[in-house]
């Protein structure tokens, strides 16, 4: 089993602050019957700056402790882009995930939606796969209770039932879709957990992650890996 959207690094981001940590949640991802992560630190101007070459290095000296601890996991690197008006500086010297042409993306929920589509085309243009991570958290693929009656403007802030014109248009552009394990537990809340659901219905999600960001989230990875995609 593949986790394809993880923290795992130590001082890049908002993961673990000191390499005890990583290992502690590489022990558990790898007890939890991971065989593999993608490491894949935020990439958000003035937020999370760490360079790629920086990045290189920290996953290099996991590797190696790893090894030296006898924990049976591979690691290969990513990031996870934040999708705004520096997202094409950011690809200039784009880091997709080890291996793939896939390159991770966090759409923000204020973000105009033909800002999106004009965005992921040109990703595409360039020869990527842009991989949408967690949609389902976000406020552009929320899904309401069809049965749920609200006023108009609270459809036009949620954007009920989904927004169909952009989730086809990516999915036309052969996008791929990574949903969290803990969504599907309602660790995000009762809106990401049913529209996760929604969209593995759908047959949306191509790839799956933990989006583990320190020891805390350890304990839940058994529940993860059974429910997340069974439950």
């Amino acid at each position: 089993m593949i986790d394809f959207h993880c923290h795992l690094l130590f001082g890049v981001d908002d993961g673990p602050e000191g390499m005890l940590e990583s290992v502690e949640m590489a022990e558990g991802l790898a007890k939890a019957g991971f065989a593999a992560v993608y490491c894949t630190p935020h990439l958000m101007k003035g937020v999370y700056d760490t360079d790629n070459r920086t990045c290189v290095s920290v996953i290099e000296t996991l590797r190696q402790k790893l090894a030296e601890e006898n924990i049976d996991l591979q690691l290969f690197l990513g990031r996870v882009y934040y999708l705004d008006e520096y997202i094409f500086d950011h690809l200039k010297n784009p880091l997709p995930l080890e291996g793939t042409k896939y390159i991770m993306l966090e759409i923000p929920d204020n973000l105009p939606q033909e800002f999106v589509k004009q965005a992921f085309f040109q990703i595409k243009r360039a020869g990527y796969i842009p991989m949408i991570a967690h949609p389902e958290r976000g406020r552009n693929f929320a899904f309401l209770d069809q049965s749920q009656k609200s006023d108009h403007r609270q459809q036009n802030a949620l954007k009920t039932p989904y927004d169909v014109e952009l989730l086809n248009y990516l999915q036309e552009l052969g996008c791929a879709f990574q949903g969290n394990y803990g969504s599907f537990m309602g660790l995000y809340g009762h809106q990401p957990k049913k529209t996760a659901a929604t969209l593995k219905k759908k047959g949306l999600y191509t790839h799956f992650g933990t989006d583990l960001h320190s020891r805390e989230g350890i304990r839940y990875l058994e529940e993860w890996k059974v429910g997340g995609l069974e439950g």
